[in-house]
């Protein structure tokens, strides 16, 4: 039992280490290019390659910085700085077709919190929205919080909106870990750490927008 358990472990820390590494190849091979380029003595266009360099090099420092934050081990108690959380998205989608709302009083800013486990949900979320934006658009991020519950509210829009079934089947636990691929598996995740923090995931999805609601109900002291 307990060996079935370990095998389950090593199988989906394989399958995120190949999505991430999957992530990193485009930002960390153009950095390769823009090497090669330089060290090409008949090169003349040395300032651009510096710019891939520099380019490319931002890029994989950001998508690190996130996936380590999403995907890596986080303290089990206290709250996430969701300022932060903000500057690593903003940093995330830097240079793509997505555009980031994420309002400052939505934020620790003004007094908002969730869990740092929640926070790690949150960034997963983003990954899930942000894929359904097929051609860029607008992410929104709004977090609350009520007498009974905290919530989280991701939503995409834009003019190109497809909702992968795929992944929608592992969020509703239809998929086996045997099943599961390097495209899925961090709704995997996503679906585990929802369950762990004993919190609801839902969606909606629409022509032109998918909005995901993570709730999780506040006990009474």
């Amino acid at each position: 039992m307990y060996g079935d358990f370990l095998v389950q472990e090593l199988k989906l820390a394989e399958l995120l280490c190949t999505r991430l590494c999957h992530d990193l190849t485009g930002p960390i091979g153009a950095l390769a290019n823009g090497a090669e380029f330089l060290s090409d003595e008949g090169f003349d266009l040395q300032g651009q390659a510096i710019e891939l360099i520099n380019s490319s090099a931002s890029q994989a420092v950001s998508r690190l910085q996130f996936y380590r934050k999403a995907y890596g081990r986080i303290n089990e108690d206290g709250e996430a700085d969701l300022s932060e959380k903000k500057k690593i998205a903003e940093d995330f989608f830097a240079g793509s077709k997505v555009k980031l709302d994420w309002p400052d009083t939505h934020t620790a800013a003004s007094g908002v919190s969730v869990s740092y486990k929640m926070g790690r949900l949150l960034l997963n979320l983003l990954i899930i929205v942000s894929a359904t934006l097929l051609r860029g658009g607008t992410l929104s991020i709004r977090i609350t919080a009520e007498e009974h519950a905290k919530e989280i509210r991701v939503s995409s829009n834009g003019t190109s909106i497809k909702w992968d079934k795929e992944i929608e089947e592992v969020l509703l636990g239809q998929v086996t870990l045997e099943n599961l691929l390097p495209k899925t598996v961090q709704a995997e995740l996503t679906r585990l750490l929802t369950k762990e923090i004993g919190a609801e995931l839902s969606w909606q999805v629409s022509e032109t927008a998918v909005e995901c609601v993570l709730r999780q109900p506040i006990n009474p002291a």
